[in-house]
């Protein structure tokens, strides 16, 4: 078994090049921190203010959604299944619902 200190990225960090990641890299890095802190503040109105029975459906939903069974809904799954629950969601919409989900 290999330690993780072993791993060639450890071993080469003193000769990785001190490289400037620029201010756009930056601004991402601390806007993708809030968003985490956004989703988590979140979940927490979410799971304090919904009943037993209301999160136990939006449970069963997602699970209906995730056909391969994987814990994410991917488009095509996202696609079917509001279909199937009778909203016909343009492929534009479909996208930007997942784009807004994954960046909290």
């Amino acid at each position: 078994m290999i330690h993780i200190t072993d791993h060639p990225w450890l071993q080469n960090a003193n000769k990785a090049p001190n490289v400037n990641l620029g201010e756009t890299v930056r601004a991402r890095l601390q806007q993708f921190s809030v968003m985490n802190k956004f989703k988590k503040k979140a979940l927490r109105v979410i799971a304090e203010h919904l009943s037993v029975e209301e999160i136990a459906d939006i449970k069963e939903m997602f699970e209906n959604m995730d056909i391969n069974k994987k814990g994410q809904i991917n488009f095509d799954e996202l696609k079917y299944g509001l279909r199937k629950l009778g909203h016909q969601v343009a492929d534009s919409d479909v996208k930007a619902l997942l784009e807004a989900v994954s960046y909290c």
